[in-house]
C-alpha cells in the first residue's frame, strides 16, 4: 500500500524539490541567477523584488549569502522562514483568537 502523506509533508517535499529542479546539475547550491529565476517563478507574488539588482542584492544578504557564493537550502530556508512568519501574522490578523505560538 502506498504511503499516504499529509499536505504538510507534501509542502517540505515541494520546498525541498523545487529548491533542486532549480539547479540543472542539482547540485547543493544554486547560482544567483538559478535562485533568481526561482523565486520568480516560484514566488512571484511574495517576493516581488527579486527581479531589481538591488533587490536581489538585499534579499541575497538578509539570507545571509556571501558575495560570490551560492545560494544553499540553509540560505533558501531563511527565506522561506521570512514568508511563512509574515503569511501567519497576516492570517493572525483575520482572526479573533490570539495564538500564543512561538516560532523559532
Amino acid at each position: 500500500m502506498a504511503t499516504q502523506y499529509t499536505d504538510l509533508e507534501l509542502a517540505i517535499n515541494t520546498l525541498v524539490t523545487q529548491f533542486h529542479a532549480a539547479s540543472p546539475n542539482v547540485g547543493p547550491t544554486l547560482t544567483v541567477e538559478e535562485f533568481q529565476g526561482m523565486v520568480s517563478k516560484e514566488l512571484p507574488t511574495m517576493v516581488k523584488t527579486v527581479d531589481e539588482q538591488e533587490g536581489l542584492n538585499q534579499l541575497l544578504k538578509e539570507m545571509g549569502v556571501e558575495e560570490g557564493h551560492g545560494v544553499t537550502f540553509e540560505n533558501f530556508w531563511v527565506l522561506v522562514n521570512s514568508l511563512a512568519t509574515t503569511q501567519f501574522g497576516l492570517l493572525q490578523k483575520d482572526k479573533s483568537v490570539k495564538c500564543t505560538c512561538l516560532l523559532l
